[in-house]
C-alpha cells in the first residue's frame, strides 16, 4: 500500500478548501422536499466529481434530485459509498443561521454535519485516490441521496439497484464520537391490530356482548411478553446517568428486540357503551433477521390467541426494512477498519449499535455494509447541530487508508 504519511500530507493540504465547500453547501438550504435546495446541492457535488473525471447522473422526482457518481478502475473491487444532501430544517434556515467556525473548529449550521461534512469529506477523499493515481479498483459509485430524511420509494430503489451492482457498502453518514462507528442497526416491522367486537349496553347487556378494547388489551399484553425485558429503572440507563456511572454509551444497553404500541383507538366515545371496534399500531425492531422473521410469524398467530368471547382480530403489515446486521463478512470490514485507526492514530473505533434506521439497512440487504464512517458531529437535527472539523483529516485519512486496505486484500477477502 502507499505510505499513508504521503495520504496525511495530501489530505491536510485539502483543509482549507474543505472547510470553505462546507461553508458554501450549508448556506444552501436543502431540506427534505425541497426540489429546488436539493438540486442546487446535488448540482454543486456533481460539479467537483465531473472535474475529477467522474460519471455523473442526476435522478429527479418532484421532492429532489438524487446523484449518482461512477469512477472506473483497472481492478476487481466494486465499491459503494452513501452519503445525502438534504437536511431536517426549512427553506430559509441557512439565511437566519449560516455556517460559523468557532476557535476551537466546531462548525455549525443547518446539516452542517448531518450529512454536509461528510458529503464533503467523500470528495476529497475521491480527489485524494486520485492524486495517488490509484486505480485497483473495478469501480467506485457513489450516491448521495436527495431524501434521506424522509425516505422514499425513489430512494430505496436506488439504494436496491446500485447495491446489487457491486461487492461492498460504506455508508458515510454522521460519526459518533471518539471514532465511533455504526456496526448493527435494527430492523423494523409495522402491522395494525383490528379487532371486532360487539356493541351493547354495559348495564343491559354484557352477557350479549364483545368488547373490542378489552380484546385488545390482551393482545398488547401479549406483545409485551413477546418483547426483551426492560430495566426496572430506566431512568438508570439515561446518557446522562451512565456518563455519571463512568459509562459510554453506545448503544449495547438497547434491547435485543423492542415492540413499541404507538396508536390505539376505537370508535367508541360512552364509559357505559361496550366497544365493538378497537385498532392498534404496531412497530417491532430488532437486530436479526431471524428475530424479525420469528416476531412476525408470532404476531400474526395473536389471531389465534383471543380471551374475550365474541371478538374477532386481524393483523396486517409485516416486516418493512431489514436490519444491518454484523455478518462475518462485515465483521471483515469492521476489524479492518480498526486496524487501519489503530495504525494511523494509534485510537480505538467504538463500535455502536443503533434502534434508528439508515441506508444501511438497506444495503445490508444484498452485501456487506459498514456504517457511519463519516465526520464526528453532535446534535443533530437541532438548531445548534455542530460538526468536530478536528476530526475532518484524521477520519478522511481513515476512509481513504481503508478504501485502500480493502483494494490490496481484495482477493483473500473475497475468498474467504
Amino acid at each position: 500500500m502507499l505510505e499513508s504519511g504521503k495520504v496525511k500530507e495530501i489530505v491536510t493540504s485539502y483543509l482549507p478548501n474543505f472547510i470553505k465547500d462546507l461553508e458554501e453547501m450549508t448556506n444552501i438550504d436543502s431540506g427534505n422536499g425541497d426540489a429546488e435546495g436539493t438540486d442546487a446541492v446535488a448540482q454543486l457535488v456533481g460539479g467537483k466529481f465531473e472535474a475529477l473525471g467522474a460519471k455523473v447522473e442526476y435522478r429527479k422526482n418532484s421532492r429532489s434530485t438524487h446523484t449518482i457518481v461512477r469512477f472506473q478502475g483497472t481492478g476487481d473491487l466494486r465499491l459503494l459509498l452513501i452519503a445525502h444532501i438534504d437536511t431536517v430544517f426549512e427553506k430559509g434556515e441557512a439565511q437566519r443561521r449560516p455556517f460559523r467556525m468557532d476557535e476551537n473548529m466546531m462548525a455549525y449550521g443547518p446539516g452542517v454535519g448531518d450529512d454536509k461534512a461528510t458529503v464533503v469529506q467523500t470528495i476529497y477523499s475521491m480527489q485524494a485516490l486520485k492524486e495517488l493515481n490509484f486505480q485497483n479498483f473495478k469501480e467506485i459509485v457513489l450516491y448521495y441521496s436527495g431524501e434521506e430524511e424522509g425516505g422514499s420509494p425513489t430512494a430505496e430503489a436506488i439504494v436496491a439497484e446500485l447495491a446489487q451492482q457491486v461487492d461492498l457498502c460504506i455508508i458515510m453518514d454522521t460519526a459518533r464520537p471518539n471514532w465511533g462507528i455504526v456496526t448493527q442497526r435494527k430492523g423494523s416491522a409495522n402491522y395494525e391490530i383490528q379487532v371486532e367486537g360487539i356493541a351493547g349496553h354495559h348495564g343491559n347487556a354484557s352477557q350479549t356482548s364483545a368488547n373490542a378494547i378489552m380484546e385488545l388489551g390482551n393482545q398488547i399484553s401479549l406483545l409485551y411478553k413477546m418483547a426483551s425485558p426492560l430495566p426496572s429503572d430506566p431512568s438508570k440507563f439515561t446518557r446522562d446517568s451512565l456518563k455519571e456511572q463512568g459509562i459510554q454509551d453506545h448503544g449495547q444497553f438497547t434491547p435485543e428486540n423492542t415492540i413499541n404500541v404507538g396508536v390505539i383507538g376505537s370508535t367508541n366515545q360512552k364509559i357505559n357503551s361496550i366497544p365493538k371496534d378497537a385498532f392498534a399500531k404496531v412497530n417491532v425492531r430488532c437486530f436479526s433477521i431471524a428475530e424479525q422473521e420469528r416476531l412476525d410469524r408470532e404476531i400474526k398467530d395473536l389471531v389465534n390467541q383471543t380471551v374475550v368471547p365474541g371478538t374477532k382480530v386481524t393483523i396486517t403489515g409485516g416486516i418493512k426494512t431489514g436490519p444491518m446486521e454484523k455478518t462475518p463478512q462485515a465483521q471483515k470490514l469492521v476489524d479492518l477498519f480498526r486496524q487501519v485507526v489503530k495504525r494511523e492514530y494509534n485510537a480505538d473505533i467504538v463500535e455502536w449499535v443503533s434502534g434508528g434506521l439508515t441506508d444501511g439497512n438497506r444495503a445490508a440487504k444484498y452485501i456487506p455494509t459498514i456504517d457511519a464512517l463519516g465526520v464526528e458531529n453532535y446534535d443533530e437535527h437541532t438548531d445548534h447541530e455542530s460538526v468536530d472539523l478536528k476530526t475532518a483529516v484524521p477520519r478522511t485519512v481513515a476512509l481513504v487508508c481503508f478504501i485502500l486496505e480493502i483494494a490490496e486484500n481484495w482477493s483473500a477477502f473475497r475468498k474467504e
